[in-house]
């Protein structure tokens, strides 16, 4: 059997002790912002050394020193915008590529031909297999990169107050980096681990099939494995609906950080950014950085608990429970059902039943009268503006409640405010593919011709809701919309098929500056090749976008 090592015995020994040999291959400044292609060398491979592709930003008049190491995902490089928003937060900052070799590209870091699986387009089973051992895995070479990355910022600042910044797979860097240097403090962001497990939902009944190789990844690749020996504080940032990322296992890995940074680590949530992280997020990302690089003086609470019970007239209510040694701002719970696939679950915004004390408040649970499980997840913004987030609750349902509700045929009206959609195309507006720093993207309520108001996002919008029990379509369903465009153009309906991937589009034209009312057989949305729907189901995403703004307002199965 091949050697399975730990992430003690991996990088226990590393030798980072060859140098940099530094150079910068250009200097310009832009907004202030002084930004210089570099290359440095990484560890020699036995057939020569890597030669690592970065970009140094920093501010062009006063450069902090204290300094952020970004990895983006494995498929993405250089993001300026995302690096220009490192150094307005008063850091510089260095955005690493190691995804390599790619098409139409002329900078980037050089693998040697030993290990030529390091670059994202070769590396085939070295990503997410251990087929020999973990030190023969794209994601040795990887960390090794983030290794010398540290030393170059050393060399070029004079300071050791680094922090790495990871998404996605840059994210799971940042947790093995989290134990193999000795930084600040790391923020994984979609990255949790459990890659093991892909495709392998928690709440689903199935388990994965595990042999040498999968107990050999586990080990040695897995960020769940690195999560107890990590040597500084992690602030994980999440996204509770995302197709590569899941959320539920976020909180099994950040229990599991090591007890002595416990404490001063925490975990944030985005609820309605559809694969991205909202500003609160970011917020709070910052102000993390900020206690951890610049010794500011920043209170970070303890997570929240949710419990959920009945209350004495019978209604089911979910209790936040808090730390008693901040000013509570405000408390938010949010309420999912009946969904085990993460990535699809529609949340809604609990109403709150009453302020107990300065640490519990209780929310009204009003869940379809089948429900059988229910996701509870709570957040407590404090007075500094920091903001905590609860380990979901899961609970089976039994019983009658109070508050429980019929299945209805409508969908959404704008009495429901947002509630329901998600942007559709975040990423489009999104520093490094995943953070939204405007908030005007989001979806929000716009008012339009007679004073009705509907929902919009410049990114298009989308709902989960079909896929719920209690918005699911009935038999024979067609479906309703009413829409507003500011002028006559065609809108773009879609219904994604979350089980087979088949997408299915209509796009009715809208006359300018009027409601009007649609209603949509499935028939009339048909896949690329001009197959159409056979019917509405319960496994579909539904999205609205289009090129004039736009506004919906009911949205109901007749």
């Amino acid at each position: 059997m091949a050697n399975i090592l730990t992430p003690l015995s991996l990088w226990g020994n590393f030798d980072c002790s060859l140098d940099t040999n530094s150079e910068t291959i250009s200097a310009e400044t832009s907004e202030g912002v002084k930004i210089e292609k570099v290359n440095f060398y990484g560890r020699d491979t036995g057939n020569g050394r890597v030669r690592i592709a970065a970009v140094f930003a920093c501010d062009a008049y006063i450069p902090a020193t204290e300094t952020v190491i970004i990895f983006p995902d494995s498929t993405e490089t250089f993001d300026y915008k995302l690096l220009k928003m490192f150094v307005k937060q008063g850091y510089s900052a260095l955005m690493v590529d190691y995804r390599g070799i790619w098409k139409d590209c002329d900078f980037y870091t050089q693998y040697p031909k030993n290990i030529e699986y390091a670059n994202t387009a070769l590396c085939g089973r070295y990503k997410d297999y251990v087929d020999e051992s973990a030190d023969k895995t794209c994601w040795y070479e990887w960390v090794a990169i983030g290794l010398y990355a540290k030393k170059f910022v050393i060399e070029k600042t004079g300071e050791y107050n680094i922090a790495v910044v990871g998404i996605r797979d840059g994210g799971e860097i940042a947790w093995k980096l989290g134990v193999a240097a000795d930084l600040s403090c790391i923020v994984p962001v979609c990255a949790a681990g459990w890659k093991a497990y892909a495709g392998v939902r928690k709440y689903a009944s199935e388990e994965p099939k595990m042999d040498d190789e999968r107990y050999r990844f586990i080990a040695g690749i897995d960020s769940q494995a690195y999560a107890p020996s990590v040597k500084c504080p992690v602030m994980m940032l999440c996204s509770t609906n995302d197709n590569r990322f899941d959320y539920d296992r976020a909180y099994d890995t950040f229990s599991r950080i090591n007890p002595q940074f416990i404490d001063k680590s925490a975990i944030s949530y985005s609820v309605i950014c559809n694969e991205t992280i909202d500003g609160k997020s970011i917020s709070g990302m910052f102000m993390f950085l900020d206690r951890n690089l610049k010794s500011r003086q920043v209170f970070i609470p303890k997570p929240a608990v949710i419990t959920v019970e009945a209350d004495e007239e019978q209604n089911l209510i979910a209790k936040a429970i808090f730390d008693v040694h901040g000013i509570v701002e405000s408390c938010k719970v949010y309420l999912a059902e009946d969904c085990a696939d993460s990535s699809i679950r529609e949340w809604k915004e609990c109403s709150e039943k009453r302020n107990v004390s300065d640490s519990e408040r209780e929310f009204y649970l009003d869940i379809y009268e089948k429900t059988a499980t229910i996701f509870v997840l709570g957040c407590v913004t404090y007075s500094n503006g920091f903001t905590v987030w609860s380990k979901t609750c899961v609970k089976k349902i039994s019983g009658k409640f109070r508050n429980m509700h019929n299945k209805g045929r409508l969908i959404y009206s704008n009495n429901c405010g947002v509630a329901g959609f998600v942007m559709a195309n975040p990423k489009s507006s999104a520093l490094g593919g995943v953070f939204i720093d405007d908030e005007s993207v989001l979806p929000k309520t716009v008012e339009k011709s007679k004073g009705i108001k509907g929902v919009f996002s410049p990114c298009g919008i989308s709902t989960f809701r079909f896929t719920s029990p209690c918005y699911a379509p009935f038999a024979g369903s067609v479906l309703s919309i009413d829409v507003y465009c500011d002028t006559t153009e065609k809108i773009g309906l879609s219904l994604l098929d979350l089980i087979t991937g088949e997408v299915y589009n209509y796009s009715p034209e809208i006359i300018g500056g009027v409601w009007q009312s649609i209603v949509c057989e499935s028939a009339l949305f048909k896949n690329a090749v001009g197959v159409p729907l056979e019917a509405y189901t319960q496994n579909l995403k539904f999205t609205v976008s289009g090129e004039a703004p736009f506004a919906v307002n009911n949205l109901s199965w007749l």
